[in-house]
């Protein structure tokens, strides 16, 4: 459902010197002098601009790259890789951002095997704990062992939504017959009606606020349905091994981002964040505080709600601009705990905690594989992120450590150092790891989510077809739109 580039994508001659005017004062302003920086009078031209040197960036702009045609990626932070960040700790690089990779997320592994990046499977020996509605026990598997009640519920649940899921096809969950029920309900909604154990109800919660970094009250129950039909069911969400959580990159998988951008050389600019895009018949100038840049075709990756703080001329239609104002990104706060061992090991822990008497978690084992330190890696999320926040590093630390110790002991209290990342608050990303919808967004907006806007076009892990809200899914829409483009390119005269 995107305008006519002939006819409702022309700016206004009011609205092209006001762009003019814009950029001109833009270009104005103190800040970092981008790497190809241009006159804001005179724009360079390249065919394609890509905002957001993420995953999805990097993967359009090296495959446009590839096929001979010329591009820019603006970047607005001062790093590339989006949603994924290295860390230090311990004297040990970690992942900030997003981390694990599953054996059916083949673009993720393919893009590693290419930079010949290793991984290493996720530690799983011995038990995991879980501590849910008054109920706590030591497991083996994958299978949470909840009361036998619960327990049951829990798996008629799992099993209706991996029906469920196998009806809809990603990212297209609008099209489904059955999708204006569900998307008429939150996630609460539909888990009160299919579950009458405490135990039930709380694990299921708990599973979606470590899934969307929101709360089943908050999110549509077509919108976790369609995240499962992109993971090919529910079960490989919360799996560790062949599910999501199967395995971890040597070094981390941020790397991987850094290596597309080397690659890209000169074609990626940092510092530079779009404020706004115009466009008419044969192009759009997409601007930034030092430099103005025009494209035959304009990608953006960002999500939506971050993509709305661009300003458009013309503006875009009523559709998507009422879905970037119903998709908020969640809330997550990831934390590294280093200690001397992973002396949880001893004890017959696998690390994994889920529990709900705790602010902090769930949390895993994230120990090197050269096995000379221990490190646990958790979150704070959904509304224990949003309590969080705002809260000081220090009191962020006590709560981690209080949290741990419940389950690991005192030796949890003393560790050799600790690290944050507090997404929420992040500047530029605000949240993680994915743009959710409320109850009746994606029936009534969701078709606006993939149409392109004229000469804009949109990518993002939010987009994507398999793995929605992971790193895998940001390189296939990246792959997608990148195919897409190319092919206007070649059909369209100059």
């Amino acid at each position: 459902m995107g305008d006519d580039p002939k006819t409702s994508a022309r700016p206004s001659r009011r609205a092209a010197l006001a762009l003019g005017a814009g950029v001109a004062g833009l270009a104005a302003l103190d800040g970092p002098t981008p790497a190809r920086a241009v006159a804001a009078g005179s724009p360079q031209n390249v065919d394609v601009i890509v905002v957001g040197a993420g995953f999805a960036g990097l993967t359009a702009a090296r495959r446009l790259h590839r096929a001979g045609h010329s591009v820019q990626v603006l970047e607005a932070d001062d790093r590339v890789g989006g949603r994924t960040k290295p860390g230090r700790i311990a004297g040990e690089t970690v992942d900030l951002g997003g981390q694990w990779v599953g054996p059916t997320q083949t673009r993720l592994l393919a893009l590693a095997q290419e930079y010949r990046v290793a991984t290493y499977q996720q530690y799983a020996t011995g038990k995991n704990i879980i501590d849910v509605a008054g109920h706590r026990a030591a497991y083996e598997g994958e299978t949470p062992a909840l009361e036998p009640a619960a327990l049951g519920e829990f798996a008629d649940m799992v099993a209706r939504i991996e029906t469920l899921a196998a009806q809809i096809q990603a990212p297209r969950s609008w099209e489904w017959r059955d999708a204006g029920g569900y998307d008429a309900q939150t996630i609460e909604t539909w888990i009160l009606a299919n579950a009458q154990t405490a135990g039930a109800r709380m694990g299921m919660r708990l599973l979606v606020r470590t899934l969307l970094s929101a709360e089943a009250a908050q999110v549509s129950m077509l919108c976790l349905l369609a995240y499962a039909a992109a993971a090919g069911g529910f079960s490989p969400l919360i799996a560790t091994r062949r599910g999501a959580q199967d395995a971890i990159f040597e070094g981390g998988v941020w790397q991987l981002a850094d290596k597309m951008a080397a690659e890209l050389g000169g074609a990626v600019t940092l510092n530079a964040p779009v404020l706004s895009i115009a466009q008419d018949d044969g192009s759009a100038i997409a601007a930034t505080p030092n430099a103005a840049l025009r494209g035959r075709y304009v990608i953006v990756t960002a999500p939506p709600s971050l993509a709305s703080r661009i300003q458009y001329a013309p503006p875009l239609p009523a559709l998507r601009d009422g879905l970037t104002q119903r998709m908020p990104m969640g809330c997550v706060i990831k934390v590294h705990v280093a200690y001397g061992a992973p002396f949880w090991r001893r004890q017959g822990l696998t690390g994994l905690v889920l529990s709900d008497r705790t602010e902090f978690g769930p949390w895993f084992d994230h120990s090197p594989r050269h096995g000379r330190s221990g490190d646990l890696v958790g979150f704070f999320n959904g509304a224990t992120a949003q309590r969080w926040a705002d809260r000081s590093v220090e009191d962020r630390r006590a709560q981690v450590l209080h949290d741990i110790s419940m389950y690991f002991g005192d030796a949890a209290l003393s560790p050799a150092d600790y690290i944050e990342e507090v997404w929420t608050r992040s500047g530029i990303h605000r949240g993680g790891y994915v743009a959710t919808a409320g109850p009746g967004v994606l029936t009534a907006f969701g078709p606006a989510l993939l149409a392109p806007v004229g000469r804009i076009h949109w990518a993002g892990t939010e987009t994507a077809e398999a793995w929605t809200g992971y790193i895998d899914g940001a390189i296939r829409s990246g792959e997608r739109v990148a195919e897409t483009v190319a092919t206007l390119l070649v059909n369209e005269p100059r």
